[in-house]
């Protein structure tokens, strides 16, 4: 039996959208279309919406009016979500606020949630070139993020699997800032299927540089919009581990992947550390409004022994 089972309904008919009664939406900061969109969804059962943000430089997270460090998430979420059905608007949360959101959950028991994503019609296209993308104003750089800190410096830290996106500049940097990473066993998986034909490429090729100097590389697939088949990459790298030894997680592609990404590293926190590089998003980054995805999250019983609350890594 898996650890982990994601129900999933997707659909361009927003009328299709209902949640259950009595639910609270975790949500971030809307920055485009798609993100205001989301925000209105479904008014009649969501009860209550509570803002999440995480502060990279100080590593605290504030969950509406109350602030404090990430390492202590849960207590901020504890009182909120009692007898509440839990819905987490992943379009406007960014990565690091999804996971400190479903690591508080799991470690306070809440094993039951939604996660609600819209994909986007269009990315803004930047002026380097027909093929580049500026989604980002600014790439802070690599730094941790609580509960799921990784050394790579440690030779048990075995291996790594990157989700890659449109920009090729945040692989090349990690790459750059950590070089002991090329000498484990690290794998690279695009979208694909992509959101839209033919956008597979926008990823695949302005990669191509940098997977062809570096080499050694495994390369895999998944498709864009499925958390799902995300996990099974991921899980795939788990069990080749060996004894005592870790992996980590660089979540810097689509949102979906990173939905799995911070599942798993809240569910094997003593096997998983994250690596991730904290964008400054651009407003209007992408343009009009895709498919809506419900995933309804079930972490099956069994499997909290493996979460021990207040773990860090």
């Amino acid at each position: 039996m898996s650890a982990i089972t994601i129900f999933t309904n997707s659909s361009s008919d927003w009328q299709s959208v209902a949640f259950p009664e009595n639910s609270i939406m975790i949500h971030g900061t809307p920055i485009d279309d798609r993100g205001e969109q989301a925000l209105q969804v479904d008014r009649g059962r969501i009860t209550e919406r509570l803002q999440v943000a995480y502060n990279h430089e100080e590593m605290t997270l504030s969950v509406g009016p109350n602030e404090s460090s990430a390492d202590d998430c849960a207590e901020l979420f504890k009182e909120k979500i009692q007898g509440k059905s839990i819905v987490l608007e992943g379009t406007t949360l960014g990565f690091a606020e999804l996971f400190c959101s479903i690591q508080a959950l799991i470690s306070l028991g809440q094993l039951n949630f939604q996660i609600f994503y819209i994909e986007p019609q269009t990315y803004s296209k930047g002026n380097s070139g027909p093929d580049s993308f500026e989604l980002s104003h600014e790439i802070v750089g690599y730094r941790p993020i609580p509960n799921a800190i990784v050394d790579l410096s440690s030779n048990s830290v075995e291996a790594g699997v990157f989700f890659l996106g449109f920009e090729p500049e945040r692989l090349e940097r990690a790459l750059e800032e950590y070089q002991m990473i090329t000498s484990k066993e690290v794998k690279v998986v695009f979208g694909v299927p992509a959101f839209h034909p033919g956008w597979e490429l926008n990823s695949l090729v302005p990669h191509l540089q940098c997977l062809s100097e570096r080499g050694g590389f495994d390369i895999a697939y998944c498709s864009a919009n499925d958390p799902t088949a995300a996990l099974d990459c991921l899980e795939d790298t788990r069990r080749s581990l060996s004894p005592d030894c870790r992996m980590f997680v660089a979540p810097i592609g689509t949102k979906p992947c990173g939905i799995a990404a911070a599942i798993f590293a809240s569910l094997y926190p003593e096997k998983v550390g994250l690596l991730y590089d904290h964008p400054q998003k651009k407003k209007k980054r992408t343009e009009g409004v895709g498919i809506l995805h419900q995933y309804s999250v079930i972490i099956n019983q069994f499997q909290q022994t493996t979460f021990r609350a207040g773990d860090t890594q």
